[in-house]
C-alpha cells in the first residue's frame, strides 16, 4: 500500500516515485497513459537522453498523443522505477515536456509500469496499491 496525494483542485492522483535509486519524484498516475513518462527536465537531471523515436508512436505518425494533442517525445527504457515498496525494473518511458500540464509532475505512472499489477485506487483511505496478478 502507497499512501497518495490528490491534487488540490482536480481529481488527479499522484505519488513519490523513485528512478533509477534517484528521488523521490512527484509522479501522476495516469490509468490511462500508454507509457511510463519521465518529464525532460527531470530526465535532465538523471542523466538520461532519448536517443530513439518515440515508443507511442500515434496512428498519425506523430511523436505521441497527450491529453492536449500531439507532442514531441523521445524513448528510452530506465534501469527500474520504484513506488513505495514496488520497484519495476527496465521500464520503457516517454521523455516529454509537462510544463504544459503542470510545473509541479516530474513525470507520470502509465502502463509500462503498471502492466504486471493489479492496481487498487482507495479513495477514503488515499491508498494505492500494486498487486501481482
Amino acid at each position: 500500500m502507497t499512501k497518495f496525494r490528490i491534487e488540490s483542485g482536480r481529481p488527479i492522483i499522484t505519488v513519490d516515485a523513485v528512478v533509477n535509486g534517484n528521488g523521490p519524484f512527484n509522479f501522476v498516475v495516469d490509468t490511462g497513459a500508454s507509457h511510463t513518462v519521465i518529464s525532460n527536465q527531470t530526465a535532465e537531471k538523471l542523466g538520461l537522453n532519448g536517443n530513439s523515436p518515440c515508443c507511442c508512436e500515434s496512428t498519425t505518425g506523430r511523436s505521441a498523443q497527450g491529453a492536449g494533442g500531439p507532442v514531441a517525445a523521445r524513448a528510452t527504457t530506465v534501469e527500474s522505477v520504484r513506488v513505495g515498496d514496488v520497484e519495476v525494473k527496465n521500464v520503457e518511458v516517454a521523455l516529454i515536456d509537462l510544463k504544459s500540464l503542470s510545473n509541479a509532475w516530474d513525470g507520470i505512472i502509465g502502463y509500462t509500469f503498471m502492466k504486471d499489477f493489479k492496481v487498487v485506487i482507495d479513495y477514503p483511505r488515499q491508498e494505492i496499491s500494486f498487486e501481482k496478478s
